[in-house]
């Protein structure tokens, strides 16, 4: 990039605000350190849009911000957000279940109801960010790490979803 240029300005930005301010939030908000599968207050809240619970895209926003971030470590490291990055990384491979699932609101809250509401409690678009996380971090480390543990939930959500007998018909 030319130093000074529209796109110069903005990366600059950027490293210097947005990336700090969204870890800084997540730290705040208990997402940080959510994949730790323990039960945190926030969970106590009523949900404020019948009937989706507060918590229910805490993946989605880690992952957003761990794909965001490695886009951008590419091109600047930064040994400080790296550190974070792989710390979440191991977090989220921790929190997989032996079976292959993921996700934090069902594990630590309501276990029994893992694919009961597919259009409005969002376990599919949580597991396509983390999909996406997964590939910015091997792209920017070469670390299949995070790649395995989404090929494991792929590998589960074939057991579930499908044509055959007993799976659910889900998109």
């Amino acid at each position: 990039l030319e130093p000074g240029s529209f796109w110069d300005r903005w990366q600059s930005v950027a490293r210097a605000v947005t990336i700090p301010v969204q870890l800084e939030l997540l730290q705040k908000t208990g997402r940080y350190d959510a994949f730790n599968l323990k039960h945190i207050p926030y969970y106590d809240r009523p949900p404020t849009i019948w009937p989706v619970p507060n918590h229910l895209f805490w993946e989605s926003d880690v992952a957003k911000w761990i794909e965001g971030t490695c886009y951008h470590l590419h091109a600047h490291p930064d040994p400080e957000l790296q550190a974070h990055v792989e710390y979440l990384v191991g977090l989220i491979e921790k929190a997989q279940q032996p079976d292959g699932y993921l996700n934090i609101h069902f594990v630590v809250n309501e276990p029994e109801k893992r694919w009961t509401n597919l259009r409005d409690l969002h376990e599919l678009y949580n597991f396509g960010h983390l999909i996406e996380a997964a590939l910015a971090h091997h792209a920017q480390t070469q670390s299949d790490a995070l790649i395995k543990v989404m090929v494991r939930f792929v590998d589960y959500c074939c057991t579930v979803f499908g044509t055959g007998q007993g799976k659910l018909a889900g998109y």
